[in-house]
């Protein structure tokens, strides 16, 4: 890993819980039909974001890649639409370059953009 890469990595690690909770809010303000899960809904979401946001900031591309293969597998067990994760790398996308200058938004939209996509 570069240097730039592990001052951005640096940068995201120390932000994860600052950005799920704007992730949060952003997926809310886009779907307010998900206030219906009430606060344990919320709560797990926010945890969700905290999990993937801290996946990212590692920019370890296989890491990242297991993560989100591993939610998927967990998705579809449980049940949950793919597009519940497909919206969150979404908002993930949004929020990093929101929030951060393109030394530390390029990475995490490389490897965000690896992630399989639905084929249809």
């Amino acid at each position: 890993m570069s240097v730039a890469e592990r001052e951005a990595a640096d940068t995201l690690a120390r932000s994860c819980d600052w950005l799920a909770a704007l992730a949060t809010q952003r997926l809310y303000v886009e779907q307010p039909d998900l206030e219906r899960l009430g606060a344990n809904g919320r709560a797990r979401v926010l945890e969700d974001f905290g999990h993937h946001f801290r996946a990212l900031a590692s920019l370890d591309t296989p890491l990242f890649l297991a993560h989100s293969s591993y939610c998927y597998g967990l998705f579809a067990h449980r049940g949950f639409p793919r597009h519940w994760l497909d919206d969150a790398w979404r908002i993930m996308r949004v929020t990093v370059l929101e929030q951060f200058d393109d030394k530390v938004s390029d990475p995490v939209i490389r490897l965000l953009d690896q992630v399989p996509k639905l084929e249809t």
